[in-house]
């Protein structure tokens, strides 16, 4: 397979890997560190107490900037295509993400993937979330648990404006109860609206707080939620 169909690193196009070491080493964590309330800085990503009332996530660690071309180029490979070595990669980013950030997670929580509507899981095949969330729970020795759904499919986040994507996502989860801490995971964040709408699920269903992570950011200077 690999004299038929080789691969080439996204980085320096290095034959016989997805991403050599060289390129491996320069992808560095850099934090988000923004309030998802109201998109100004805020230490770890800590929801501000005047902003609580703003946004129903608690927190948001992005560890990685999506404008890195090697990583976005993994992202979206892993994605469309499912390369299971390209999971392992990314699964690989974020744990080490994690065991440096720790401080930042509560002692005790559930690890929760972002869901996917079901029609667009099938035609996936899987979803890319998912393989986040395990390895994010081995890491913080935290259970899985997938207590939200998508109830309704919505329109692709990337094409709309912020205004957009915060109607698009609305009423779109919903979730059966669940108590404690979460740690809700997905692959990249933007606006934020999408993974709020899913906290905002959690939280109805009982959620006490909700961390979320997303592996990238690829939000400006602000967020807007």
């Amino acid at each position: 397979m690999d004299a038929l169909f080789p691969i080439y690193c996204f980085g320096c196009q290095k034959e016989g890997c997805w991403v050599c070491a060289d390129c491996h080493s320069i992808i560095k964590i850099a934090p988000l560190n923004l309030c998802p309330g109201c998109g100004l800085a805020s230490a770890g990503g800590m929801t501000h107490v005047a902003c609580r009332g703003l946004t129903s996530l608690d927190a948001l660690v992005s560890p990685y900037h999506y404008a890195n071309p090697v990583l976005r180029a993994l992202l979206k490979e892993y994605k469309y295509h499912g390369a299971v070595e390209i999971e392992k990669i990314l699964s690989g980013f974020a744990s080490a993400a994690v065991f440096k950030t720790r401080t930042f997670f509560p002692g005790k929580a559930v690890v929760v993937p972002m869901p996917l509507h079901p029609s667009r899981e099938r035609m996936r095949g899987f979803n890319q979330s998912m393989s986040l969330t395990k390895s994010i729970a081995q890491t913080l020795s935290f259970a899985v648990a997938e207590p939200v759904s998508r109830v309704r499919r919505t329109s692709e986040q990337a094409l709309l404006t912020t205004t957009e994507r915060n109607i698009n996502c609305r009423e779109a989860f919903k979730s059966i109860n669940i108590t404690g801490e979460v740690v809700l995971v997905d692959d990249v964040v933007t606006s934020g609206a999408t993974m709020n709408a899913a906290a905002k699920a959690l939280k109805m269903a009982g959620a006490a707080r909700v961390i979320g992570f997303a592996l990238a950011h690829g939000s400006g200077d602000r967020l807007r939620s």
